[in-house]
């Protein structure tokens, strides 16, 4: 993720937030679902209460009705307490405490922030396509050594295999890591991923 934030140094001239300070800000999973929020809001600012509550939605996995008021209170707090000033801090967000609304600001809303989620019995896809690299090279190298069944196997349709393989691969990992985007229609990454 890349976002803007001021440097006092340079006459606040905003610079690219660094991938630790990314990573912090998104290791916790109540400022994730407020900037994923934000990103879907069709508003330039939302009020407090307003993204509270639909953080507490998710988090306890309701609809925003069927909330409790102890439900909405914790994340409420939270949020006016924390959160919202650590991301105003680090220039993730516009917040007025005053008049108690946020909204993200301009390069955030721009990011794509993507989020790799690895359900509990998948592996990354780093390593899925280490493997499919791999049994790619097993493939090619029997047929250029001619073992077995292989040595029939026109060296044209080894070729078409391996690329398919992989584009077949690549359009399954596109429509993936689209669905783990902060700010698309839909609950968090999280709670979309099998687990």
């Amino acid at each position: 993720m890349t976002a803007a934030r001021t440097d006092s140094s340079t006459d606040d001239q905003p610079t690219a937030l660094s991938s630790d300070e990314a990573y912090d800000i998104l290791a916790d999973r109540r400022r994730r679902y407020a900037i994923h929020y934000l990103k879907q809001a069709d508003t330039d600012a939302v009020t407090v209460q307003t993204l509270a509550e639909q953080v507490a939605a998710w988090e306890n996995d309701k609809s925003v009705e069927a909330l409790t008021a102890q439900e909405r209170k914790r994340v409420y707090i939270s949020l006016y307490q924390s959160h919202l000033s650590t991301l105003d801090e680090e220039d993730i967000v516009t917040y007025d405490e005053d008049a108690g609304t946020v909204s993200l600001t301009d390069p955030v809303e721009q990011a794509d922030i993507y989020l790799e989620i690895v359900p509990r019995r998948d592996i990354p896809w780093s390593y899925f396509y280490a493997g499919l690299s791999v049994a790619a090279g097993v493939l090619v190298t029997l047929r250029w050594a001619a073992v077995g069944a292989f040595s029939d196997v026109p060296p044209l349709t080894v070729a078409a295999i391996v690329v398919v393989l992989f584009a077949v691969a690549a359009v399954v990992h596109g429509v993936q890591s689209g669905r783990a985007k902060l700010g698309d229609a839909g609950p968090p990454p999280e709670l979309s991923a099998d687990e």
